[in-house]
């Protein structure tokens, strides 16, 4: 029996994932703020040339410092979430959704998710049901990446006007046999000769990767036409041909996939992290800023004219004994002007240090996430009742994303319970 062939369904899951290319570019740019790498951003300069942040800020005579509040900021709300999970009312240990939880360690993972969630605003989980290696059949769940993610465009932020959905995979030319192969050696022959005009694509190497789209699409199947639309998945090879198919075996008919992106405003993604580049960025030219007029300015700067040195002396014995305590430096009597102690008024980097000190309160602001909910020590005079109202007020700001988050656990959950239950029946 040949390998079925659909070209057409495989240019729509590519032309989805293209639809993804802004999020996935935003979702770069903003992981790199987040773990450090905030002068990375091109810029145009006057004459003409591009270059990064941070070379333009060396050909600036500065150097480039880093302040990373983004990073503080994610952990202490992703810390929040974990001390929420520690403290809530455990569930009764024998369900079958405990169990789930506790061979995925799903704390773990969901921690993780609350991370993407924050930087890039979304986040994807697949469920899927089958053996792993030490394990009996069982409900496995998975966390995906956005940059492998593809969906068609959508407005609707339970999903429910998705068509199309699905994620790209690689795995060894062996593991394909394995999974695609169905134990017959002339499919797991027709499965490699898919394979063989890829460029690179060695079929001699069982390690050799292979590229594979899992695509769901809403459908109607052309064996029962009669039958509603549902959800029908395959399997692709990136030349169009059908590696295997399935119809969903969920009793609700739906995909495996849990995602929640937000928030969803006219099917466009603005995340959480995206408000606050902009102040950060003002953070560190002001941090860079102060360095560089510490370091610039003239404190401790002796004018020594050449005919106040005795002579006896030259200028590199005057700097000598002007750099110990205590030192004393003979002078010429007859010189024409007397040594002089120069110092430069601190009023331009105090001034920064306030406006720093505005900047860092109205990133909180933005925020929402205050001093008391990352765990700063506060001034001696603040009560432990305002503490604790100042916890509570940054928790009601962050409600809408947690509110948001668990939307999508207690989705994952629900196609879990629906694949648990499928198992015992």
């Amino acid at each position: 029996m040949k390998l079925k062939y659909n070209p057409g369904l495989y240019r729509r899951a590519v032309d989805a994932h293209r639809g993804l290319s802004r999020l996935r570019a935003l979702r770069l740019r903003l992981m790199e703020h987040t773990y450090g790498r905030q002068w990375s951003d091109l810029i145009t300069t006057d004459d003409g040339r591009i270059l990064s942040e941070y070379d333009h800020a060396l050909e600036s005579g500065m150097r480039p410092l880093t302040n990373n509040l983004l990073r503080s900021l994610v952990k202490s709300i992703v810390g929040r979430f974990r001390y929420n999970l520690s403290t809530a009312e455990k569930p009764d240990g024998s369900g079958d959704l405990t169990a789930f939880h506790e061979a995925n360690q799903i704390n773990e993972l969901d921690s993780r998710c609350l991370e993407e969630f924050l930087i890039s605003g979304c986040v994807i989980q697949k469920l899927v049901c089958e053996r792993r290696p030490g394990s009996s059949l069982a409900v496995w769940a998975d966390n995906i990446c956005p940059d492998d993610f593809f969906v068609n465009r959508f407005s609707d932020p339970r999903g429910a006007d998705v068509r199309i959905i699905g994620h790209f995979f690689r795995v060894s030319l062996a593991e394909l046999k394995l999974r695609f192969g169905h134990g017959s050696a002339s499919r797991c022959a027709m499965l490699e000769r898919c394979y063989a005009n890829s460029s690179g694509f060695n079929a001699t190497d069982h390690a050799a990767v292979c590229h594979v789209a899992e695509v769901w699409n809403f459908d109607i199947d052309p064996a029962a036409p009669a039958d509603d639309p549902h959800w029908h998945c395959r399997f692709m090879a990136p030349n169009g041909t059908v590696l295997d198919e399935t119809r969903s075996t969920l009793p609700s008919g739906g995909h495996p996939y849990a995602f929640k992106f937000y928030p969803l405003t006219d099917g466009k993604v603005h995340p959480f992290i995206e408000d606050l580049i902009g102040q950060q960025k003002h953070i560190n030219i002001l941090i860079t800023m102060i360095d560089h007029i510490l370091a610039n300015s003239a404190k401790g700067v002796l004018l020594m004219p050449m005919d106040a040195i005795m002579p006896e002396s030259d200028i590199r014995d005057v700097s000598r004994v002007w750099s110990r305590p205590g030192g004393v430096i003979p002078v010429n009597p007859a010189a024409r002007m007397m040594p002089q102690e120069v110092s430069v008024s601190s009023g331009a980097s105090r001034d920064a240090s306030q406006l720093l000190d505005a900047e860092m309160k109205l990133f909180q602001q933005i925020s929402g996430v205050s001093g008391a909910l990352q765990g700063q020590l506060q001034a001696s005079n603040v009560s432990a009742s305002l503490y604790e109202s100042q916890i509570n007020n940054s928790a009601i700001a962050l409600l809408d994303i947690y509110e948001s988050f668990n939307s999508f656990r207690c989705v994952r959950d629900s196609i879990a319970a629906e694949m648990i239950n499928t198992i015992s029946h």
